[in-house]
């Protein structure tokens, strides 16, 4: 792989890490997740997460259990070939991920560490992001576009029927985005909607459930506005709000359906010739009270070659 190019605008891919649907909150995405990038080259990311959370007490509050707390790490490596599909751009990629998490109520704790389920990626420009060389990109005004992404889980993270925590999910999920975003200012300026929805399959291997465990579709919906600031440097506000995800234990749900809103702030840094730095924050300030509270910083580090 050759250096990382300054002037590489960043794909139609997301950089967040590799969503663990065992470590709440859900991963979010960033602003300027979906920018082109030339045809016929490589985009790498480098993730790195930190999230917080704290459940409510469910029966232990009598004996003082404050609560059950979260401790997320998180690390994804991302592998992108750049692709020209009729004259639009494109992507196939390959999602890496590994984490460790620490969840407990007073001195009850339970930990787990390794590597997630592996995800494979594929998305398409709708309109307004053509299949360019990087010499064509030099010249090219970034327009308004939109873009559709899919990415695949495996069964393939770590994974203990008989542990309280996991990083592994032990089934497959489908994820699929939309994403609209406008320019007002040839990419000064981007004011971004995501969709997202994610399908699950149950996990046959539970413990004490005579049924496999279920989980509902997860609904995910993202705004971004963001500005330069210098050519190199730009900042965002963000605004989340998940929805569904329910668990069913022998078909008997439990009332941890996502209802939560969340806001944060980045920024992204071009850092000469390699590559770009970004950073992201974001936490709870709306969600009803027997759901998670928390927050989330999230470090990720780009180039294309």
């Amino acid at each position: 792989m050759r250096p990382c190019r300054a002037r590489v605008a960043r794909p139609l891919l997301p950089v967040a890490t590799a969503a663990l649907t065992a470590a709440p909150p859900a991963e979010a995405g960033k602003a300027r997740d979906y920018l082109n990038a030339p045809k016929n080259t490589w985009a790498s990311f480098l993730n790195f997460g930190w999230s917080y959370s704290l459940s409510p007490p469910r029966g232990g509050a009598e004996h003082g259990v404050s609560g059950v707390d979260t401790d997320v790490t998180s690390q994804s490596l991302i592998l992108a070939r750049m692709l020209d599909i009729g004259g639009r751009t494109g992507a196939v990629s390959v999602i890496m991920p590994r984490a460790g998490i620490e969840s407990g109520a007073g001195a009850v704790r339970a930990s787990n560490d390794g590597l997630g389920d592996v995800g494979f990626g594929a998305e398409v420009n709708l309109f307004g992001a053509p299949a360019l060389t990087r010499e064509e990109m030099r010249t090219w005004t970034p327009e308004s576009f939109a873009s559709v992404h899919f990415v695949a889980t495996t069964p393939t993270g770590a994974y203990d029927a008989d542990s309280p925590v996991n990083v592994g999910t032990n089934g497959w999920s489908l994820s699929s985005t939309l994403n609209y975003s406008y320019t007002p200012d040839a990419g000064v300026t981007w004011l971004e909607g995501y969709v997202t929805v994610t399908a699950f399959t149950d996990n046959d291997d539970a413990p004490s459930t005579a049924e496999p465990l279920s989980k509902d579709p997860l609904f995910q919906f993202e705004v971004h506005a963001s500005r330069n600031l210098t050519p190199d440097l730009w900042l965002s506000a963000d605004g989340y709000y998940t929805a569904g995800g329910e668990t069913r234990l022998d078909g008997v749900g439990q009332d941890n359906a996502a209802d939560t809103l969340r806001l944060g702030a980045g920024l992204g840094y071009r850092v000469g010739s390699l590559g770009q730095t970004l950073f992201n924050a974001d936490r709870v300030v709306d969600t009803p009270g027997s759901l998670p509270k928390g927050w989330a910083l999230r470090l990720t580090w780009a180039c294309a070659s």
